[in-house]
């Protein structure tokens, strides 16, 4: 029974985390227009999107909660890196 509420709370967890944000308030960079910092979350959220892709299991329930969880990781850390590489920095830093 544990496993099952756990398995359901990570589903829901999962499901409603994104593994980045491009709507311009969580990162920063100095003398930078609205439109670049538009244009480069774009292209590192794409960017992350392509990296962070793994195969769908079709066999589901727990192996698609990690699954899912080591996608959204993967696309979370790529899109870090890609901001901080064109010089932002995490807006709560």
């Amino acid at each position: 029974m544990r496993a099952t509420i756990l398995a359901g709370t990570l589903v829901l967890l999962t499901g409603c985390t994104a593994a980045f944000d491009v709507t311009g308030r969580e990162w920063t960079r100095p003398a930078v227009t609205s439109q670049q910092v538009t244009l480069d979350q774009t292209e590192c959220a794409r960017a992350a999107y392509e990296a962070g892709r793994t195969p769908d299991l079709v066999l589901g329930g727990l192996l698609d909660v990690g699954r899912l969880a080591i996608q959204n990781g993967a696309q979370a850390s790529t899109y870090r890196g890609c901001m901080t590489d064109r010089g932002y920095r995490p807006s709560n830093a």
